[in-house]
């Protein structure tokens, strides 16, 4: 349930330039907890450079972020995720030949609580995997051999690796970047459902989608926002829109 008195993040007068062109212009947006707000728009409206600019993939050029009510810097990914942001891309951005529970604590691995990790720095790889076990059977994802590197697994279930990640380092914020693409039809069905499992066993979390897929966004989100060339045309409470509606203010067309 979406609590509309409590904002995790909040952007105003965001701006960010390319030479001349002014790719996010002056956006304010707000993402309240535990809710699954969507950010659409056409090719170039600047979908992708606001999530940027928030995720620390580039610097802002002008304007405020808010966390929680304060004033950040953000300056690079570090900053982002130290502030409990994380973003899953296409891309997945796992290790195709490492398992699912190194992938999991990629960079944070657990040393054994023993003189061999203590001296010799062993890793306590039996911790490791039943962790993983455990939250990926929290988010509702079966993977039959989990020693099995990531690249034997399919796109739904890398995404789910990825997403898992993300919960198990306590996120607060989680942005997807087209959730649903080069998926097979059963996959996309599961991507969704992941995410909405997530965000009902999770209320701490709240999640940005951007994404091309009306109907999946229909389906899944509370809220919409729509770019149009840097700027927001518009926002909707998904219960109060139509596809229809939302496709003329991406276009500028009515009718």
């Amino acid at each position: 349930m979406v609590n509309n008195n409590e904002v995790v993040l909040e952007t105003k007068a965001l701006e960010k330039h390319f030479g001349g062109i002014r790719a996010v212009n002056k956006i304010d947006m707000k993402l309240y907890k535990n809710e699954i707000l969507a950010i659409v728009g056409d090719n170039g409206a600047g979908k992708s450079t606001l999530i940027k600019c928030i995720a620390g993939v580039y610097r802002k050029d002008e304007g405020e972020l808010y966390i929680e009510g304060k004033k950040v810097d953000i300056n690079n990914t570090k900053d982002a995720k130290d502030l409990g942001m994380e973003t899953v891309y296409q891309d997945k951005g796992l290790i195709s030949v490492l398992d699912a529970p190194s992938n999991l604590f990629l960079g944070r691995e657990k040393l054994r609580d023993n003189v061999l990790g203590k001296v010799f720095r062993f890793l306590d790889e039996r911790y490791m995997r039943e962790e993983t076990r455990k939250l990926l059977a929290r988010i509702g994802v079966e993977v039959k051999d989990i020693a099995s590197t990531v690249n034997f697994l399919s796109g739904g279930q890398q995404q789910s690796v990825t997403v898992g990640r993300a919960v198990y380092w306590s996120a607060k914020i989680l942005i997807f970047d087209e959730p649903t693409n080069n998926l097979g039809v059963r996959e996309q069905a599961k991507a969704i459902n992941l995410i909405r499992t997530i965000r009902d066993t999770h209320p701490e979390v709240s999640i940005i989608i951007i994404s091309h897929n009306l109907y999946h966004v229909f389906e899944l989100v509370d809220r919409i926002i729509v770019l149009r060339n840097g700027q927001v045309i518009g926002e909707r409470e998904k219960d109060e829109t139509t596809r229809h509606e939302i496709v003329s203010m991406i276009t500028g067309l009515n009718g």
